[in-house]
């Protein structure tokens, strides 16, 4: 629904939006909503903010870790996705700022690993795209 929203609102007060910025804010819908969910957490103690990130944080981090040893990352990246490197970088060190402004140490240790292998993931998959072009 909140997709919707957005949606609608984007197409009718702004009309400058393309639809590959809507794509890639499509792709990218949930990562905003854990950032929002840190700085609920952060600013207001909100319980269902931190179980939502308590349960998603070792999950996305597991993810990767078997994305990576497993050979999945490069079936995600044949699959084109055209959400800005930028966009998920900024998610990252966003999301681990608040949580250490938060003291929450470990956690930020989560996603410090998260965006490390992200980063990872992402330079492996230009290099492949560069031989291959070659």
């Amino acid at each position: 629904m909140i997709q919707a929203i957005l949606i609608h609102v984007a197409y009718l007060s702004v009309p400058m939006l393309t639809m590959e910025f809507m794509d890639w804010l499509k792709n990218v819908l949930l990562d905003i909503a854990i950032t929002a969910l840190i700085a609920i957490w952060l600013f207001f103690d909100n319980t269902l903010a931190y179980w939502a990130i308590v349960i998603y944080t070792p999950l996305l981090l597991l993810l990767k870790i078997v994305a990576l040893s497993s050979g999945l990352s490069q079936v995600a990246a044949q699959k084109s996705d055209s959400t800005p490197t930028w966009f998920y970088h900024t998610i990252y060190a966003i999301n681990l700022i608040l949580l250490l402004v938060g003291s929450w140490y470990l956690v930020a240790g989560g996603w410090a690993a998260i965006w490390i292998l992200s980063a990872y993931q992402e330079s492996r998959t230009v290099a492949r795209k560069t031989a291959k072009k070659k």
